[in-house]
């Protein structure tokens, strides 16, 4: 897989509820119209404490049910996988708060396959790339995916180590140790020095 077309459609995480329910009622978007979006989103938000008592693809049902906005919590239940949305857009500092792989997790099977923001927190962005799902820093990739591009994986996992790549290549960590065990894949020893 050289390029990927996110086919789906994309969500703009704003400050301002209303426009969040316009994209969740088949309103699409541009970057210009989102206006400011929301920063400091927490994995409290994608999924609240009590959605992890799902470990199963149930939690598709369930990302950004926490989200506030405006003083409202603008996504229902299975809003994001109805609305067959493929790519988040958010502001700085997404992914904030416990290090709960049901917050991409929940992404994933909803159908984000990237988010785009201005900043990740770490560990968010690891679990992400660990799931499959593709992060961004680069806001121009927005009009290209609106247009119908195909974007080059390379560009979107540049500046990534070679494993991290090709766990992402491969769809996530459980396809990447699978074709590992089948011999498909060869890593080099480990530099223990």
């Amino acid at each position: 897989m050289e390029k990927i077309n996110f086919s789906g459609r994309i969500l703009f995480l704003a400050e301002d509820p209303h426009l969040i329910e316009r994209q969740l009622q088949g309103e699409d978007l541009r970057l210009a119209e989102a206006g400011k979006l929301r920063d400091d989103v927490s994995t409290d938000e994608i999924t609240p404490g009590w959605t992890c008592f799902y470990v199963d693809e149930t939690l598709g049902r369930y990302p950004y049910v926490g989200l506030t906005c405006g003083g409202r919590r603008p996504v229902q239940a299975d809003d994001v996988k109805r609305g067959g949305f493929t790519v988040t857009v958010a502001g700085a500092r997404y992914g904030k708060g416990s290090s709960r792989e049901a917050s991409p997790y929940a992404e994933r099977v909803a159908g984000i396959r990237l988010v785009i923001a201005k900043k990740f927190e770490r560990i968010y962005r690891q679990n992400c790339h660990n799931l499959g799902i593709y992060t961004s820093n680069d806001f121009a990739l927005i009009d290209r995916i609106q247009a119908g591009e195909e974007i080059p994986v390379a560009e979107l996992v540049e500046g990534l180590d070679s494993v991290t790549t090709e766990i992402l290549w491969r769809g996530g960590l459980f396809n990447f140790t699978k074709a590992r065990q089948n011999g498909q894949i060869e890593l080099p020893e480990p530099n223990s020095q």
